[in-house]
C-alpha cells in the first residue's frame, strides 16, 4: 500500500477526504493527518509517507513553502497533490513548477480523486521499478569491483550500516534431476520466488537480498549482503543465522538449495573480495563432489599447495581428445578429477593445472590447420570451459567439453567437412527468417558449431550473426521497395523479433529509417 498524509488546517476537509472513497481499493492507505506544515514535517521525518495531499493556504506555512522545504531537506522522493480553491491559480502555477502530481479544487469530487489516485499509483510504480533497476545495477558493479562513488552512495541509502560484511549465496543445485528438467524460464521463475522468500524472511533488511549476477554460468539463486546488525536483530551469530535461513529455504522449496559464504570484509567497498572468494568455495566444493549445509571460504583456505596433476594423465587425456576417443576421454577426466578430490591441492594449483591443459588443447589445433585463428580458439576455450571448469566445479560439464573439443579437432582435421558450408549456406538462404544459430545448424548438419563459425568467417569475413543480419536486411530492403507491407510486418517476416531492434540496425547500415528508405527508392 502507498502511504498517504492529509495536510489541511480544516478538520472537516481531512475527514471528508478520508471517507470520500475506499482508499485501499486503489492501493493507498491514509496513514496520518496534519493540520499545519510543522506537524506534517514531524510526521514525514518519522513515517515513510509516499503521497501528501496538502492545502495550498495554511496559517504559519503555506503548502508551497512546505513542498519547497521538503524537496530541499529530504533525500527520498515524496509526491504531492495540491488542494486549492478557485482563487488560487497563481499558487497552482507555482506548485506545478515544483513537479507536484496534480491539483484538486475544493470541494473535492469523488471522480476527480479516483482519477488522481490512479495517475499517482502509475507514476509511483514506474519510479519504484526504475529505482529498483538502478539499485540492482549498482549492486552488480560493486560486487564485481567495478563501481563508482555514486554506486556506493546508491546502495548505502538502502542498506543498514555494518562493520563487517559477507556475501552469501543461496543456489539451486543444478545437478538434481527435477531442476535440470525445468526450462530456463521456469528456473528463472524459481529464482524470483527464492529472492522474494528471502526478502520476506529478512523483513526490514529486504534490500540486503540481491539478484544473482552470474547468469552466464547458469547458476540460479539469490545473494545476501550480510552484516552483523541483521544477525544481532535475531540474537544469533552469523553461522547460526545462515543455518536458520538454510533450513527455512530447504523446507519451503522442493528443489535442493546449497548455501555458500564468502570471506569477511570490513566495508562495502571491499565486498567484491567476498563475492569472488565464494566462487572459489563453490568450485572446490563442486570438484570434491561433496554435499554440505553451508560452504564457506575456509573450504578454500584449508587446502594446502600440493602436487600438480600427473603429467602422464594429462598426456593420456589429450591423446584421447586428439583421436576423438570419447570413452577414453571420460575415463581420463574422471582419473584427473579423482586426483583433485583426494589431494590437498590449493585453488591456485588447480587453476595452474587447468590452464596447462587448456593451453595444450589450443596448441593441438596447429597440427591440423595452420590458418586457424588462435585468438578465436582461445576465446572459445575461455568461454566454453574456464567458467565451467574453475567457477562451477562441474565434472560432467568439463568432461562434456573435452568430448566436444575432440569432435571439433576431428572436423578441423577432416578437410571434407569444409565442403559442408555450401549445404549449410543453402539452408540459411531459404530459412533466414527462422530462429537460426550456429549451435542449431551444427546439430542439424553434424558439424561442430565453433568450427562452423570459423569457416563462415573465413569465407565472408564476418561472424555468422552479422552475416545472418545482413541477409535479413537485404530481404527487408526488397520488401520495403516492392511492397506496401507495414514496417513491423517486414521486421517479423525477415526474422527480426523486435521492430525496435530492426529499425536500429537498419539505420546503422543505411543511415536512414526504413520509411525514409522506402520513400527515397520509390521516388527513383
Amino acid at each position: 500500500m502507498i502511504k498517504v498524509l492529509l495536510v489541511d488546517d480544516e478538520q472537516f476537509i481531512r475527514q471528508g477526504l478520508r471517507k470520500l472513497i475506499d482508499w485501499n481499493a486503489y492501493g493507498f492507505e491514509v496513514a496520518a493527518e496534519a493540520e499545519n506544515g510543522l506537524q506534517a514535517i514531524e510526521i514525514l521525518e518519522k513515517t515513510d509517507i509516499e503521497l501528501v495531499f496538502v492545502d495550498i493556504r495554511m496559517p504559519g506555512m503555506t503548502g508551497i513553502e512546505l513542498i519547497e522545504y521538503l524537496q530541499k531537506k529530504t533525500f527520498r522522493t515524496i509526491h504531492f497533490v495540491i488542494l486549492t480553491g478557485y482563487a488560487d491559480f497563481e499558487y497552482v502555477r507555482k506548485a506545478l513548477r515544483l513537479h507536484v502530481v496534480d491539483y484538486m479544487l475544493k470541494p473535492v469530487q469523488e471522480e476527480e480523486l479516483i482519477k488522481i489516485l490512479i495517475k499517482a499509483n502509475r507514476e509511483y510504480t514506474k519510479e519504484l521499478y526504475e529505482e529498483k533497476e538502478k539499485y540492482e545495477f549498482s549492486i552488480s558493479k560493486v560486487l564485481t569491483g567495478k563501481f563508482s562513488k555514486e554506486d556506493i552512495e546508491i546502495i548505502k541509502e538502502k542498506l543498514q550500516a555494518g562493520n563487517t560484511w559477507k556475501y552469501v549465496s543461496f543456489e539451486f543445485d543444478r545437478h538434481q534431476k527435477g531442476f535440470i528438467q525445468l526450462e530456463r524460464q521456469e528456473r528463472l521463475e524459481q529464482q524470483k520466488i527464492l529472492m522474494q522468500y528471502l526478502q520476506d524472511l529478512l523483513g526490514e533488511y529486504a534490500y540486503h537480498v540481491v539478484p544473482m549476477i552470474i547468469a552466464d554460468e547458469e547458476i540460479f539463486g539469490a545473494g545476501i549482503l550480510l552484516t552483523e546488525c541483521i544477525c544481532e536483530k535475531q540474537n544469533m551469530q552469523k553461522e547460526d543465522y545462515l543455518d536458520y535461513l538454510q533450513k527455512r529455504v530447504t523446507q519451503h522449496f522442493s528443489y535442493r538449495i546449497q548455501a555458500y559464504m564468502g570471506e569477511t570484509c570490513t566495508s562495502l567497498e571491499e565486498i567484491s573480495k567476498s563475492f569472488y572468494s565464494l566462487r572459489v568455495a563453490r568450485c572446490l566444493h563442486g570438484l570434491a563432489g561433496e554435499e554440505g549445509s553451508i560452504v564457506h571460504e575456509k573450504a578454500a583456505g584449508q587446502k594446502k599447495i600440493g602436487l600438480a596433476i600427473e603429467e602422464a594423465d594429462v598426456d593420456m587425456l589429450l591423446n584421447a581428445v586428439k583421436n576423438n576417443q570419447i570413452g577414453e576421454i571420460e575415463s581420463c577426466s574422471e582419473k584427473i578429477f579423482k586426483q583433485i578430490r583426494n589431494s590437498d591441492m590449493h585453488m591456485e594449483m588447480v587453476n595452474a593445472s587447468i590452464y596447462h591443459i587448456l593451453f595444450r588443447l589450443m596448441e593441438m589445433v596447429k597440427e591440423f590447420d595452420d590458418e586457424t585463428n588462435q585468438q578465436e580458439i582461445l576465446e572459445y576455450i575461455g568461454k566454453e570451459s574456464f567458467n565451467k571448469l574453475v567457477l562451477s566445479g562441474d565434472t560432467k560439464e568439463i568432461t562434456g567439453f573435452f568430448s566436444d573439443y575432440a569432435g571439433y579437432l576431428s572436423q578441423v582435421r577432416n578437410q571434407e567437412s569444409k565442403n559442408i558450408l555450401d549445404k549449410v549456406d543453402e539452408y540459411v538462404q531459404e530459412h533466414y527468417m527462422e530462429k537460426l544459430s550456429l549451435k542449431s545448424l551444427g546439430e542439424m548438419f553434424y558439424i561442430n558449431n565453433v568450427y562452423l563459425g570459423q569457416i563462415y568467417k573465413k569465407k565472408y569475413g564476418i561472424v555468422f550473426r552479422d552475416y545472418l543480419n545482413m541477409l535479413r536486411m537485404k530481404k527487408a530492403e526488397e520488401l520495403l521497395v516492392n511492397t506496401d507491407m507495414r514496417i513491423y510486418t517486414i521486421a517479423e517476416s525477415v526474422g527480426f523479433g523486435k521492430v525496435e531492434y530492426f529499425i536500429n540496425k537498419f539505420v546503422q547500415i543505411n543511415q536512414m529509417t526504413p520509411n525514409q528508405y522506402r520513400i527515397h527508392h520509390k521516388k527513383k
